[in-house]
């Protein structure tokens, strides 16, 4: 390495030093003043919230957790129709992270994270598990470092960022899946033209969304780092991170052969090498430029995948008006989940669209039917060697 080379080096370390103090004092100082919006800025910007220290305080309150009221025992005693599932998937929890785990701390972190999800659930009879939510909680268990912080914490993304995969249906999640399309078509064309050419269905992302990445990143400290982003934005804002992704991998996507599943296989492989503060920063950026000027096509588009029920479409005026310390008031939200998704009128159905919509259901049913298939199978066989290697 050159003289030159080093001192560069050596001047990027110290000048990465200074910027975590700063941002330390940044942090305690919002902190300290309950100034959520601020706290969003810093989330979501540079290196985040910076250490797991300062996210076991900026996360509750980020999230409204305080104060936690406990529920009535009484009110938890019925057991939840998923809890044979979830009891499975906990088995199959802390793989990656956190590392050298032996197994009796490995067997006790599973019996919390069992309780978080549970206490989650029975709080809410009406979500409805699904595989990787619990990928979602064990990060909330590991980084607030208790059961109560976590089921709170919890709670609050099931019921206001993650509530449409949530549903009985995963019907919701699919359909704003293909959002990722029009996203890559406004900005890449040829990657565009090339998964069309393919035939690749959007839904290689699918874990990426609904485990706010925390199933395929392996490296716990970009998990957090992303959750810093997530807990701070947009219930859409993962379906931007996502295009992103994609687009990131250009030449490599490029160079592939065009045929659906070699496409399928390499993009639903999350690329572990990426830079998160750099990726975080161009998703807001994409987010940004499409929120103030939204073209007809993207507009049409979000109209069609969001229902108007969605937390992405109440998001405003259930979670992010919320002021400090202002109690939540779950009733509404309960109320959603107590329809079934498949009564609920969707925004962009009229009625003089009706037959023609109806066709394009069954179509998209049975994409949905298949990629669900081909997610599960996958994800079997991923146990299957985990188990046995």
């Amino acid at each position: 390495m050159s003289r030159k080379n080093k001192t560069n080096l050596r001047r990027r370390n110290v000048s990465s030093k200074k910027v975590p103090q700063e941002r330390i004092n940044q942090i305690n100082e919002a902190f300290m003043k309950k100034n959520i919006p601020e706290l969003r800025k810093l989330a979501t910007t540079g290196p985040g919230l910076v250490n797991d220290g300062l996210r076991r305080l900026c996360w509750p309150l980020l999230l409204h957790c305080e104060p936690y009221e406990p529920y009535d025992k009484k009110d938890l005693r019925e057991e939840h129709k998923d809890e044979r599932q979830v009891l499975l998937d906990v088995d199959r929890s802390f793989v990656y992270y956190p590392k050298g785990l032996n197994n009796a701390t490995k067997k006790h972190m599973q019996s919390e994270l069992k309780d978080v999800i549970v206490g989650i659930l029975r709080r809410h009879p009406k979500l409805a598990y699904y595989q990787g939510f619990h990928d979602i909680c064990s990060v909330l268990l590991l980084v607030l470092g208790n059961k109560e912080s976590a089921i709170k914490a919890g709670e609050n993304i099931a019921m206001f960022l993650l509530r449409d995969a949530m549903l009985d249906s995963l019907e919701p999640i699919m359909k704003q899946l293909t959002l990722l399309n029009t996203l890559i078509r406004l900005e890449d064309p040829a990657i565009a033209d090339f998964l069309e050419k393919s035939n690749t269905l959007p839904y290689f992302c699918l874990s990426w969304v609904i485990t706010w990445c925390s199933h395929d990143v392996r490296d716990l400290s970009k998990v957090v780092r992303l959750f810093d982003f997530f807990i701070s934005s947009d219930p859409l804002i993962s379906i931007y991170l996502s295009a992103r992704i994609v687009i990131s991998r250009h030449k490599e996507l490029l160079a592939l052969e065009c045929d659906g599943a070699i496409v399928h296989t390499f993009l639903s492989k999350f690329p572990q090498y990426i830079d998160i503060d750099e990726l975080i920063s161009k998703t807001i950026q994409l987010y940004n430029k499409y929120r103030k000027f939204c073209p007809l096509v993207l507009k049409k588009a979000i109209n069609e995948a969001l229902d108007e029920t969605s937390c992405a479409i109440l998001y405003e005026q259930h979670w992010l008006n919320l002021k400090v310390d202002e109690p939540i008031n779950y009733l509404a939200v309960d109320k959603i989940l107590s329809s079934p998704y498949s009564a609920k009128k969707s925004m962009q159905i009229k009625n003089s669209e009706k037959p023609n919509m109806l066709n394009k259901k069954r179509v998209v049913m049975a994409l949905i039917s298949a990629t669900l298939f081909y997610w599960l199978f996958n994800k079997i066989l991923i146990s299957f060697y985990e188990r046995n290697h």
